[in-house]
């Protein structure tokens, strides 16, 4: 079975437009987060290669901005054949080269078999090395997985843990998604038992 096209309903280019990207489009009973494959908009609004020729000259040279372009325009078929396979081999490429938003391209690539075999574990450690480059939308989809149990073991504190992450880095929903599963504060003294 063919797996769905990328999804363009949602364009985030900050931490904080994750938020925005919720299954139904609300904030509220929508069955928890949307699935991380909202976020892979972002290469629509982060460019792809109006000049392919330079673009690989570029991406050869050692510009991870230029290969994750690169990337942009064969996953979206934008001025060439759609290519997913290549595209997957390029954010790879990018994300060796430090560039996070292209670690979430390539997790969501493999999360969601986008031109590579579905790999979910492959997919959380891309997610992965986003969030320790400090990219919000690499720490909100690898606390989906950690949340659901997918690719990695079900781990509800750290995945309350992530998503306070990406919550100090703007993005509102990791806020609610952090309460919900950190819990109510506790009161002080009844924590600590009775004196």
């Amino acid at each position: 079975m063919r797996a769905p096209p990328l999804a363009f309903g949602c364009i985030a280019i900050a931490a904080a437009a994750v938020a925005s990207c919720h299954r139904g489009g609300g904030s509220s009973g929508g069955g928890g987060p949307a699935p991380s494959s909202s976020v892979i908009t972002i290469g629509v609004a982060l460019g792809t290669c109006p000049d392919i020729a330079v673009c690989e000259r570029e991406c050869d040279a050692g510009s991870a901005d230029r290969c994750r372009r690169l990337a942009a325009t064969y996953a979206l078929g934008d001025g060439v054949d759609k290519d997913e396979t290549r595209a997957t081999v390029l954010y790879e490429h990018a994300c060796d080269m430090k560039d996070p938003s292209a670690c979430v391209f390539a997790g969501q690539m493999y999360e969601f078999a986008h031109g590579v075999p579905k790999d979910d574990a492959r997919a959380a450690r891309f997610y992965e090395r986003a969030c320790d480059g400090q990219y919000a939308p690499g720490c909100f989809n690898l606390a989906i997985m950690y949340e659901r149990g997918t690719g990695v073991p079900q781990d509800r504190a750290k995945a309350a843990d992530l998503y306070q992450g990406a919550c100090t880095a703007g993005a509102k929903q990791a806020c609610d998604k952090a309460r919900e599963l950190h819990g109510p504060a506790g009161i002080p003294f009844l924590d600590g038992g009775l004196p």
